[in-house]
């Protein structure tokens, strides 16, 4: 029971065990999926304190006495059941899948058959293949990535490996999987985490994202402010808000045209990871696009500049100090750690794109607008340099920049499937990308 706790308590953590009259109470879920991937690790993974596994111990005991057909299912469940970092290849729905060894280039082809139905082609998959009767399925526990994640969740795998091989110069790749299970578990879980909530976000200028807020008072006529507000191309009405803190005020958002102007961020503190917040607003079908730097709430008495950054709230302070001048004095400024409250500014987002194009009235205009907008978006990725300054344009020129860009490819196409599986439009035009490249 000893080595059943401690192991328990390493692999679910020590909120999993609950101390109660001096005892130890572990918290066992047995619905819970984790609960399974610990199994299979305390079966397959763990070395008890005698030094051996427990699977191992089963074999010595049990084997014997089990007939050839067992101890066929058996010598493949040890030699396979190990967790492993994959990479899906293709997938076929109903019948199985192709996945790939990260470390090892080794194919697999799979025929779990409840994989195969919900399963993307490209998606990362740390898991447990296993060999039984000579048809590869998975066991019930993994952790799923995307290939966003690959290249981080590749390092830390690549690093465990050549340092256990420093240890281990006769051990082979099953024995690294076997040995580092719990080490890949925690890191892909750590990297799944990141992605649904990245622990850095910036904006298009590369600057880190807050909450940037500017207040001020009107010293002159409402009226006359709204006039030069409307005057400014800088600046587009929106709508009168109804509900919520702006109750009555007039919407404005504040683009990137004109005068407006936000310096981009110095090289060397441009973002390297993370995730990048934009968007894009248009008049309509046909008309050019621009970036968003922020919104503006016209009260009575009062108008407040709301956006993303402090490099965005100084140049639209700036700006707003141009269109007004003596109009307007400026209270004071807020920022915010905008990472505590994404789900309001994914509610923002959604509540902009309900005001542009008003459901009722423009159903056709917006979608043709949605069109118009991927496509200009892939048009703009064909020419966007990467960090090192090279563009896919240029990268198909050459066979390690195409090696490279059909690396990144993967992740276009994994998203597009994803898209059109939940009826979403997929974020880019990958016929456009095929036939510009010559893919």
């Amino acid at each position: 029971m000893d080595d059943f706790e401690i192991a328990f308590e390493q692999y679910m953590g020590p909120e999993a065990i609950r101390k109660q009259g001096g005892r130890k109470i572990l918290v066992l879920d047995e619905d819970d999926p984790a609960f399974s991937g610990f199994q299979e690790w305390f079966y397959f993974d763990y070395v008890l304190t005698s030094g051996d596994r427990m699977i191992d111990l089963f074999a010595k005991e049990a084997g014997p006495k089990l007939s050839a057909a067992q101890k066929k299912l058996l010598e493949d469940w040890m030699a396979t059941n190990r967790l492993r970092l994959l990479e899906t290849q293709s997938v076929e729905p109903g019948i199985g899948e192709t996945m790939q060894d990260l470390l090892s280039g080794e194919i697999l082809p799979m025929n779990d058959i409840s994989f195969s139905y919900h399963g993307t082609r490209w998606s990362i998959f740390l898991a447990r293949p296993l060999l039984t009767e000579g048809r590869w399925h998975f066991t019930g526990s993994g952790v799923m990535l995307t290939p966003l994640d690959k290249r981080r969740i590749l390092k830390v795998a690549t690093e465990l490996r050549a340092g256990y091989q420093v240890k281990h110069p006769q051990a082979g790749l099953l024995d690294f999987y076997r040995d580092h299970s719990l080490d890949l578990l925690r890191a892909a879980k750590e990297v799944q985490k990141e992605r649904s909530n990245p622990k850095a976000l910036f904006t298009a200028e590369g600057h880190p994202a807050i909450s940037a807020r500017a207040e001020f008072a009107l010293r002159g006529d409402p009226l006359e402010v709204e006039s030069a507000l409307d005057e400014a191309e800088e600046i587009v009405f929106v709508n009168e808000q109804e509900g919520g803190e702006f109750s009555g005020c007039l919407h404005y958002i504040w683009l990137l045209r004109g005068r407006s102007c936000v310096p981009e961020a110095p090289e060397d503190r441009a973002p390297t990871d993370g995730l990048i917040l934009s968007t894009n607003w248009t008049a309509g079908p046909g008309e050019p696009d621009f970036r968003k730097l922020g919104d503006l709430y016209l009260c009575w008495k009062d108008l407040t500049l709301s956006c993303m950054s402090r490099e965005r709230l100084k140049a639209g302070k700036e700006l707003l100090m141009q269109i007004l001048s003596k109009r307007i004095k400026h209270r004071q400024d807020h920022f915010r750690d905008l990472r505590a409250s994404r789900d309001q500014v994914d509610r923002e987002e959604a509540e902009l794109y309900e005001e542009d194009f008003e459901e009722e009235d423009l159903e056709p205009e917006a979608e043709v607008v949605e069109e118009e907008m991927i496509e200009r978006l892939t048009r703009r990725w064909l020419d966007t340099p990467n960090r090192d300054g090279i563009t896919p344009r240029q990268a198909a020129q050459t066979p390690e920049g195409l090696e490279d860009l059909r690396e990144g490819m993967k992740a276009i196409e994994f998203l597009e499937e994803e898209a059109l599986r939940s009826g979403r439009k997929p974020p880019m035009r990958l016929d456009i990308i095929r036939k510009e490249l010559g893919l």
